[in-house]
């Protein structure tokens, strides 16, 4: 390994003969080291891509460092949103939730809102606000998709003001927060999409000549989210107790792809494989490139690009004569299954890292309604047969 200057980061030649370079930028909030990393061909080029990436990082951080101290009792939202995602967002919550929250702002609120006074947002601005991205809202792709945004996009906009107009109500700016009182339109949500049972054959057939077989086959045995699948290591594999260990995630955040702790604390979770499964993992262990990734990038053996999955999901969908639908679809497609086949919801629940298995049962309710009824025309079943066998008792009169 080649080192070079604190501060400067390090370079290695990896197994695959590609140039590896990163540098350390701290910890997370579980004590791991974080860092970022570039691949190139060369040493040269790696150097050159570790240099810029130092760059921008460095960049990055002194609009960080420069604190925007409150010196209004009733700033604007656009002056104590920028106090508000710099002081009490960065580096305390997670690095995608932050830019989640960015991106709502700088695309959605702070047009509307930036230049008012907190005291001037009323909940009747925010809720005009919000039905209006609903039916007119949409800013991408609006000849293909229509101009309303999904109930979804638009909770997420609500949520995020809600949450920088609450802290302003702990900070004593605000008396109220405007968000709380807002009542959206209640919209049906759209039916679930997956893939049905006759059509699996199918898809699996397809990945198979896609050289993609034991991706979706661990997809479609377990219910992990993509993020999940993409950071999988092969330490992760527990070959003997055949078991994953789910404890990380890839995210895109700004273009560059990242490895970040899970989504929640239930999706630090163990989950059981049957015998074929690890067969397959480990056969294609033998014949892929070196990487400590289950599932690399073909092209660099780093983490794969999810975007890259999605895209040739739907050409893999297209060629075999099926409906596309999303990846997460996928998940919902282990969940319906296994609890159709009679598999207890709180063990479904553990295994898609569900929080708790009443918002699992409530999500896949469709399911569980029918097992449900499954249920009570088993226990119909047993109470007659064993009125059948029961003497019949004569009660005094």
């Amino acid at each position: 390994m080649a080192r070079r200057a604190k501060g400067e980061g390090t370079l290695r030649k990896r197994s695959d003969n590609r140039w590896e370079g990163w540098f350390d930028i701290g910890k997370d909030e579980n004590g791991k080291i974080k860092r970022i990393s570039v691949t190139a061909k060369t040493k040269t080029e790696c150097q050159e891509k570790l240099k810029l990436a130092q760059a921008k990082y460095e960049e990055e951080q002194k609009i960080l460092s420069t604190h925007n101290y409150l010196t209004e009792s009733d700033p604007t939202l656009e002056k104590w949103y920028e106090i508000w995602i710099n002081t009490f967002c960065k580096g305390v919550i997670k690095e995608y939730t932050v830019y989640g929250y960015a991106s709502r702002f700088k695309l959605y609120i702070l047009p509307k809102f930036g230049k008012m006074k907190l005291s001037e947002i009323s909940t009747v601005a925010c809720q005009q606000f919000l039905v209006d991205l609903l039916n007119n809202g949409r800013i991408k792709d609006r000849e293909k998709k229509g101009p309303s945004l999904s109930i979804y996009t638009v909770k997420g906009i609500q949520r995020t003001l809600s949450v920088c107009l609450e802290k302003a109500v702990d900070e004593g700016l605000l008396i109220k927060n405007p968000v709380s009182k807002v009542n959206l339109p209640i919209k049906n949500k759209p039916e679930m999409k997956t893939l049905k049972k006759e059509e699996i054959g199918a898809f699996l057939e397809e990945t198979k000549n896609c050289g993609c077989y034991e991706f979706y086959y661990l997809e479609l045995a377990t219910g992990m989210r993509l993020g999940e699948i993409c950071a999988l290591e092969w330490t992760d594999l527990d070959v003997e107790n055949k078991t994953i260990n789910v404890n990380k995630s890839v995210r895109k955040i700004n273009g560059q792809l990242i490895i970040t702790t899970p989504k929640t604390k239930s999706s630090n979770r163990t989950i059981r494989i049957n015998d074929d499964l690890v067969d397959l993992l480990l056969a294609m262990k033998d014949r892929q490139i070196k990487s400590k990734y289950i599932f690399p990038s073909p092209e660099t053996g780093d983490i794969r690009d999810t975007s890259a999955v999605t895209r040739k999901l739907h050409r893999i969908q297209d060629r075999a004569g099926l409906p596309r639908i999303r990846f997460h679809d996928l998940r919902h497609t282990f969940a319906t299954l296994t609890l159709e086949a009679g598999v207890d919801v709180k063990t479904v629940s553990h295994m898609l890292g569900h929080t708790d298995a009443g918002f699992t049962m409530n999500t896949y309710m469709h399911v569980t309604d029918d097992m449900q009824k499954n249920a009570a025309d088993k226990m119909k079943d047993v109470i007659e047969n064993s009125s059948k066998n029961t003497k019949k008792i004569k009660f005094p009169a």
